[in-house]
């Protein structure tokens, strides 16, 4: 097998799986009732896809091709944290992480 068609093979076998993958819950949705612990499984999808997204921007920014601590979006982050559990109001946690991410990257600018 030469390398053109090794890449065609793979390209459509990964195609194949992703198509089935993505497709096969559409085609069981609705014929019959999901288990109880898949239904238990899948309330936590949102809250882990969440925090899979914003927890890696919060503590590193990539500069100059390496990955650096960046303790005002770290500080940001947990007081939205704070302020998300305590109140549960979107708008308190957006603003809170807001003001505070800009506070300590002029703190930061200031003494540094």
């Amino acid at each position: 097998m030469n390398d053109t068609v090794a890449f065609w093979v793979v390209v459509i076998s990964l195609a194949a799986g992703t198509f089935l993958l993505r497709s096969i819950p559409l085609w069981l949705h609705g014929h019959g009732p999901a288990p109880r612990w898949l239904k238990r499984l899948l309330r936590h999808v949102p809250a882990a896809a969440l925090t899979a997204l914003v927890i890696p921007g919060s503590l590193y920014v990539k500069a100059n091709g390496s990955y650096d601590f960046a303790p005002a979006r770290t500080a940001a982050a947990v007081a939205a944290l704070l302020v998300a559990v305590r109140t549960r109001n979107v708008l308190a946690t957006l603003a809170t992480g807001m003001a505070v991410l800009w506070t300590v990257q002029a703190l930061i600018t200031v003494m540094g």
